[in-house]
């Protein structure tokens, strides 16, 4: 209702000004959305291809355009200079079809996450929906960014049109320039493994495998992240504000680790997943056993239990668990070289 203020009659005088009754009315119902409007519509998955938004003319999806959650602060959001503050409200459900290119920046690529957006031009009253591709850093040479896959195995092109996210502003993830912002002066077309984004100011200190994302130069929100896996579909999840559960539990590892070991979750949990939920199980009769570190000397969690007598579920014993998230989606485990066990991610929470 704040954009009904102020009212016409406000700006035809001087001096001091008749509030109406009307005017405190509109006055306390924008008091009122502000707080309706500090969460998001939950993002639903629809099928292997699509996710949408669901609404109703008597249940709105009403989305204000406040940008991007902070990767320092919990709750507090960054727009790049780049959101107008309006809400947007939809009275029936909008739908992302990776079917359709005009839907995404960029070529579709497999293995790869994608932060899904609320997107609106000014004179726009309704969003619709668009997906940027999270991507990773593997080298620079002065401002000129050569980008990484999601698994951080391999070099990326992700086939933007040339100079697309020019004049948009890019976000650091992790590592020692997380909460950074540099505007984009420049981007290749490469679809193959030479991509490249180039950005003015001050040079960022980045390192192989940090987390980046671009912030685009239009009005919009962050509704989620989804993953689109390595057969190009979109791995199912359910999505209730900041907790997501996968409907198919991803696996993290399988058999031994011997001593402390780094894992990147990046193709079971994404880079703004702050806490991990999992599942630890034994196979054959062996023990259930799963130590968790923040720092890999010292364990936080230590998971062990003896094995049932039979199977259940496919697995002999298995114990559920939660726990935070590393800078940059790592997570410290061992199992002292234990066969037969593996580990899957649940879920996350943002």
């Amino acid at each position: 209702m704040l954009v009904d203020i102020p009212q016409g009659k406000w700006g035809s005088g001087t001096g001091r000004q008749v509030i109406l009754k009307g005017d405190f009315t509109k006055i306390e119902t924008a008091v009122v959305e502000g707080f309706e409007l500090s969460h998001a519509p939950d993002l639903e998955y629809v099928n292997e291809g699509q996710v949408r938004i669901n609404a109703t003319a008597d249940c709105r999806a009403r989305v204000m355009m406040c940008g991007f959650p902070s990767p320092l602060h919990r709750g507090l959001y960054v727009d790049g200079g780049l959101s107008d503050g309006a809400y947007r409200e939809n009275a029936g459900p909008v739908t992302m079809d990776f079917a359709s290119s005009t839907t995404y920046w960029g070529q579709e690529k497999s293995q790869q996450w994608y932060a899904v957006y609320a997107v609106a031009g000014s004179g726009e009253t309704t969003f619709t929906l668009k997906a940027m591709p999270v991507m990773r850093f593997t080298s620079q040479a002065a401002q000129v960014i050569t980008l990484r896959n999601n698994a951080n195995d391999g070099n990326i092109g992700y086939g933007f049109l040339t100079d697309e996210l020019a004049n948009a502003q890019l976000l650091v993830l992790s590592g020692a320039a997380k909460g950074l912002i540099r505007p984009i002066s420049a981007n290749n077309n490469d679809n193959d493994t030479g991509g490249t984004i180039t950005y003015t100011g001050s040079v960022l200190t980045l390192s192989a495998g940090d987390w980046l994302l671009v912030l685009p130069q239009i009005n919009f929100r962050y509704l989620g992240l989804v993953f689109n896996d390595a057969a190009s579909n979109l791995a199912s999840f359910i999505k209730v504000g900041a907790r997501v559960a996968w409907n198919v539990p991803r696996e993290i590892f399988t058999g031994g680790l011997s001593g402390w070991t780094s894992l990147d979750l990046a193709a079971v949990a994404p880079p703004l997943a702050r806490r991990l939920d999992g599942k630890a199980a034994a196979l054959n009769g062996y023990d259930v056993k799963l130590a968790i570190s923040t720092d890999g000397l010292q364990a936080t969690q230590v998971i062990h239990a003896s094995p049932p007598a039979v199977d259940f579920q496919g697995v002999r014993g298995a114990i559920p668990f939660a726990c935070q998230v590393l800078d940059g989606n790592r997570v410290w485990f061992t199992n002292d070289n234990t066969a037969n066990q593996i580990v899957h991610a649940l879920g996350w929470e943002e």
